[in-house]
């Protein structure tokens, strides 16, 4: 018997093999939950104490600011411990209400620091900088507080307002939680047996039973769009929360406020999205070559949405253990170099009690993510673990977080600066999502597995730069229809969300049940108007996968000072240090769309063999049937 390659891939593992669950250990950040309550009060005292200095030394202004360092590191040393306590019991009130005031203190910590630099001018600090040039380092900090003047309120206003609007911005979101939760998807009968169409779909949509799979897909966007104006009266809410927010701090509206966070804005974040959208013919053309494979492939006249997770003929996608996983995500990640990889065995060995997942979802949020703070090792949580290639995926792209912000405090990097750009974050975590799936496309030793891997990796391309890209200009259009009082519920989200999709792929034609997608687009409830982030992240990151892959040697000296550095200027100077010039979103887009349709090519060539040996298949099984000539 032929052995199975490494990554044809990974050995079909029995259930027992998942059923191990893994824990961060709380003591890293704290001795015991009394002891962190303990330091957390004295924070707040210790916060409440800084001032704000009015003509400090340029001696005593350093000092300050190292004050300021020390307070925010244990800030957000408890806030990273109590993200994970919410993570893990979404109804651990007592540790959300905690998280959300360790946030104002922090808030309330970083405007002080600014106000102190503030006071000072430009003339003042580059005297100061000329006097100490230790204090260089503190530039963008200084930038920054300038930046904000616009749009701060006094400080008790401020407070009141981030106080209100977290508490709304939460309750929002428990309750869309509660709401998929409570949902009812009802049952459907398969080749496994009687499934849940909402908990199983992943099953269900890969049953051989073509109704099976139309009855389940069917009756998940029934049941979404039977709460749909449950999800319409969260939605508008949380509009209406921001825009009245943005206004306050002299914005013309959310999107303008939050992109100004995020260091981009509406004129920018519009003008790429249809950079983007004149290049839609690129994810139209994989869509199509997709649908025509599998048209071939199941004898079927139109494909539809609910056939598109049906495997290919001749490869049962594999399951992935954990530790196999842990074996292959480094091997993937060696453009990175090896220091890279070797951080990222450490961060997922299960001695060193740095990754949280369970079996079983129960009471923990669902969601994956890093948990960092100053001091402390970076730990991985993943809401629940399943064996998939998709779960694999994330514990790449999440494990990017950590080892981000691991090399930041290794190198350290001040905690001023170890957050910045949320797509400049995004950008290095989608990266090794590409890397993941290059190295199972490459290392795969049969056609059918190899085009398996390399549809995973253009659907996270596609999916990245153009859905993302999609996202932003529905979200955009949500806040400003519902602000000019243009949509008021359900209907007209799902009206929008049609004429949006369809400017950019295939499927909301085909399947006009797509119109309520909206609904499960957790981070416009969760996280709003973050979803632009990852059409830059996108971008960025295949430009980086292209650099990786054609001259690692290089690549890897960019990144490894990239890791280092810290987010301690604006992206465009950050961006012009990694690649050495200044480059355009619209340039990224040509070449991000240039990547995808060499990917396409390539996949149209396996297609081709795969469809080669189904004929051959054929043809060789009616010749034996044939009667033999006398």
């Amino acid at each position: 018997m032929k052995t199975l390659p490494m990554l044809c891939l990974l050995a079909f593992a029995s259930p027992a093999v998942f059923a191990q669950d893994h824990r961060i250990d709380g003591g890293a950040y704290f001795a015991s939950p009394a002891q962190e309550a303990t330091d957390r009060a004295q924070l707040a005292t210790d916060i409440a104490a800084l001032p704000v200095l009015d003509a400090p030394t340029p001696t005593a202004l350093l000092d300050y600011l190292h004050r300021s360092e020390a307070l925010l590191s244990r800030a957000q040393r408890h806030g990273a411990w109590l993200h994970l306590q919410t993570a893990r019991d979404i109804d651990d009130q007592a540790a959300a209400q905690a998280s959300s005031d360790i946030g104002a203190e922090r808030d309330t910590l970083v405007t002080r620091a600014q106000q102190t630099l503030r006071k000072l001018g430009k003339d003042g600090f580059d005297r100061d900088v000329a006097a100490l040039p230790e204090l260089g380092r503190y530039r963008w900090l200084f930038e920054g507080a300038t930046r904000n003047l616009p749009h701060e309120l006094p400080e008790g206003e401020q407070k009141v307002m981030d106080d209100l609007s977290d508490q709304a911005s939460t309750a929002y979101w428990n309750i869309y939680q509660k709401t998929r939760r409570a949902t009812a998807y009802g049952k459907v009968l398969g080749s496994h047996g009687e499934l849940d169409a909402g908990k199983d779909a992943d099953a269900l949509a890969t049953d051989p039973d073509r109704n099976v799979r139309q009855r389940a897909w069917l009756q998940r966007e029934q049941a979404l769009a039977a709460q749909g104006e449950t999800y319409a009266s969260i939605l508008v809410g949380i509009v209406g929360v921001n825009d009245h927010t943005a206004r306050l701090q002299n914005f013309a509206d959310a999107p303008e406020a939050i992109y100004f966070a995020r260091m981009f804005d509406r004129a920018d974040v519009d003008a790429t999205a249809r950079a983007v959208q004149a290049q839609a013919s690129a994810l139209m053309d994989y869509q199509r070559l997709r649908a025509a494979h599998i048209g071939r492939q199941l004898g079927l006249e139109t494909v539809h949405s609910w056939d598109l997770a049906v495997p290919l003929a001749g490869f049962r996608p594999p399951a992935f253990d954990y530790d196999e996983l842990r074996r292959i995500i480094p091997l993937a990640l060696a453009p990175l170099g090896r220091d890279y990889t070797e951080h990222f065995r450490q961060l997922l060995d299960p001695a060193n009690q740095r990754t949280d997942l369970a079996t079983a979802q129960g009471n923990r949020v669902n969601d994956s993510f890093s948990i960092e703070a100053p001091g402390v090792p970076t730990g991985l949580f993943l809401g629940q673990w399943k064996p998939t290639l998709k779960a694999a995926s994330v514990v790449a792209h999440e494990g990017g977080h950590a080892l981000h912000s691991q090399l930041m405090n290794e190198h350290g990097v001040s905690p001023f600066y170890n957050h910045g750009s949320s797509w400049m974050q995004e950008g290095v975590a989608i990266l090794n999502e590409m890397l993941f799936y290059e190295y199972l496309y490459r290392h795969a030793d049969s056609p059918a597995a190899k085009a398996h891997y390399l549809q995973a990796q253009l659907d996270e391309m596609t999916f990245e730069i153009f859905t993302s890209a999609e996202e932003a200009q529905l979200e955009a259009g949500i806040y400003d229809g519902v602000v000019a009082g243009k949509i008021h519920g359900a209907g007209d989200m799902d009206k929008l969300t049609l004429e949006t999709t369809r400017r950019f792929e295939i499927w909301p034609s085909v399947d006009p049940e797509l119109a309520h997608a909206w609904i499960g687009k957790r981070l416009m409830f969760e996280d709003p108007l973050y979803l632009a982030n990852y059409l830059y992240a996108g971008l960025w990151a295949t430009k980086m996968f292209d650099m990786a892959t054609h001259d690692p040697a290089d690549f890897q000296k960019r990144y490894a000072a990239l890791m280092a550095e810290g987010f301690d200027a604006s992206p465009k100077v950050l961006l012009n240090h990694f690649f050495g010039r200044d480059l355009a979103p619209d340039q990224l887009v040509g070449d991000a769309s240039g990547v995808i349709r060499r990917k396409t090519a390539a996949l149209q060539a396996l297609y081709r063999q795969l469809d080669s040996h189904i004929t051959a298949t054929v043809s060789a099984a009616s010749h034996a049937k044939a009667p033999s000539e006398p």
